[in-house]
């Protein structure tokens, strides 16, 4: 049985945060083409350029984990439909040579980039009685991987974060949920894995584009999930028939 899923961002504002690249941008461009008017924050210039040239896209480039910036690029919204959090960073160390620097990177990037736009845009949310939030985990942060013990560390603290969010904001209409999107061919994963790691998962349990990953993204930032709320959602690859 094959049904058609259609969704209407028409007059909503979807900020995406690392949204230059990987499921950010795929993102980005998805809720574009359906009516919205997106937002888009990264470090990445080059990609920046890209997105931001698709019509329906601001593009804003930003360190997510400058505080400051973040609370100005949210105070220039008159309002903020969904906030999708996409912004992070993976450096494989051992975790006896990681040095404080890396460490807090992780920290700041994947951690602290997420508070710090959930800190701003819920304000915006609870005033308007309504939006989405959406962070994402990583399956490393139960599993483990050798050398990625800051970013599983960083994935991992997120999810007590937007429980606690989600809670705080459920009586004022707004959501906050948690994805664990798989294995996806984004630059994050990319460019920390080896061949041989990617060759592994490419031929055990398969790696999605960033593409695959959009439906259950707009799914949960639409009304289609209006009573989901607080949940982790563990996203795995279907094999192809």
């Amino acid at each position: 049985m094959t049904a058609s899923v259609r969704y209407d961002f028409s007059g909503n504002v979807v900020l995406v945060s690392g949204g230059a690249s990987g499921i950010g941008a795929a993102t980005a461009r998805a809720c574009a083409e359906r009516g919205a008017r997106v937002i888009v924050a990264d470090v990445n210039a080059d990609g920046l350029a890209a997105i931001g040239a698709v019509p329906g896209i601001a593009a804003h480039r930003l360190d997510v984990a400058d505080a400051g910036a973040v609370a100005a690029l949210v105070a220039g919204l008159d309002r903020v439909d969904a906030a999708v959090l996409c912004a992070a960073v993976q450096r494989r160390t051992p975790v006896d040579e990681i040095a404080d620097a890396e460490w807090r990177r992780h920290l700041a990037v994947n951690l602290d980039g997420v508070f710090h736009f959930v800190r701003a845009v819920v304000p915006v949310m609870r005033r308007q009685r309504s939006g989405a939030i959406l962070a994402f985990t990583s399956g490393l942060a139960t599993l483990g991987w050798p050398g990625a013990s800051a970013y599983a560390a960083s994935k991992g603290a997120l999810v007590g974060l937007i429980k606690c969010v989600a809670q705080e904001l459920r009586p004022y209409g707004v959501r906050a949920n948690v994805l664990s999107p798989g294995l996806v061919a984004t630059p994050v994963f990319l460019d920390a894995a080896t061949a041989d790691e990617v060759a592994m998962y490419r031929d055990s349990v398969g790696i999605s584009a960033p593409e695959d990953v959009v439906p259950t993204v707009l799914h949960l930032i639409s009304d289609a999930s209006a009573n989901l709320t607080g949940a982790v959602i563990e996203r795995r690859l279907v094999p192809a028939r």
